[in-house]
């Protein structure tokens, strides 16, 4: 069995994700994520979708949630031969290839968190645009103080700035014949230029941590390159806060790895959708697909 993981990123997040961490997340993870998220160690504290998008939440939370999966499913599958992480996404994987510990990346996800929140004051966000050229999205983008932020697709972008911009932005792709829009619950201006400074905070941060071998290579979701130990797996974590992401390549770069079957780890099931898309010969599945662990394993086991 030739297994691929895919960590999704922040967007997806949902109040049963905040109750499946609350439940399930033990020991130094558990006592890793108390540290920065309190709420999370009372039984009866409750979010709202407005919360759980803010950054200092989402980005810890969602690191979290999928360490939980993995670490609960990692002794039964085969160990993968490739991942890749959307945005925050990469986090997980690296994380998950060796190259910190659950507990070290959960602090490091609320320090990238801050770094990024100071970096860029104001209200910003980001929108996804579907079924228009991209040389046209850049165009408009541009226009409204905007950046091209992710390439998940030739026709599928995310574009990223100032609320303002955003705000007046979405008309004109609708005008131009967006087939669909949809602004996402992230609150910052991830992958652009406005995030620089999160980036120099956030390599210094990680240049602290040591090298060592990954279990299995990570694909930059910048520009698809493979990362085989830490240092460059860390070198590319802290770039992409303020460099767009080609997805569309690192999607094709896992489905060059042939591999038997791709399974999305984290909230929701977009990047299974997307690589569905991209290569439909391929069986992927996403976690929040199945009900329970013991049906993911099932799935792979039937012969995937």
């Amino acid at each position: 069995m030739r297994l691929a993981l895919l960590f999704s990123g922040q967007g997806g997040q949902t109040v049963a994700h905040w109750q499946q961490a609350q439940a399930g997340v033990a020991g130094e993870l558990r006592e890793a994520l108390a540290q920065v998220l309190p709420d999370i160690a009372e039984p009866n504290a409750t979010v709202n979708p407005e919360k759980l998008a803010k950054n200092k939440i989402a980005q810890p939370l969602i690191f979290a949630q999928q360490m939980l999966l993995w670490g609960s499913l990692q002794s039964r599958l085969p160990r993968p031969i490739c991942a890749a992480g959307y945005s925050l996404g990469e986090m997980a994987a690296c994380s998950a290839a060796g190259a910190f510990t659950a507990a070290e990346g959960v602090a490091l996800c609320a320090e990238r968190a801050a770094a990024m929140d100071g970096a860029a004051a104001g209200e910003h966000g980001m929108l996804a645009v579907l079924g228009l050229d991209e040389a046209l999205v850049e165009k408009l983008a541009s226009e409204a103080g905007l950046a091209v932020a992710i390439r998940n697709a030739p026709r599928h972008l995310v574009v990223a700035g100032p609320r303002a911009g955003i705000v007046a932005v979405a008309d004109k792709f609708a005008a131009a014949g967006a087939s669909r829009l949809v602004h996402l619950a992230v609150h910052t201006p991830s992958h652009t230029p406005l995030l620089a400074k999160a980036a120099v905070d956030f390599k210094q941060r990680l240049d602290l941590l040591p090298d060592r071998r990954l279990a299995f290579p990570v694909f930059s979701a910048i520009d698809a390159t493979a990362a085989r130990t830490a240092r460059p797996a860390l070198a590319a974590l802290a770039r992409q806060i303020c460099t767009p992401l080609d997805w569309a390549a690192c999607l094709q770069a896992v489905r060059e790895m042939q591999p038997d079957a791709v399974l999305e780890i984290g909230p929701g099931n977009a990047l299974a959708r997307l690589f569905g898309e991209l290569a439909p010969e391929i069986p992927v599945r996403a976690c929040d697909d199945f009900r329970s662990l013991d049906g993911i394993v099932r799935w792979l086991e039937a012969g995937h």
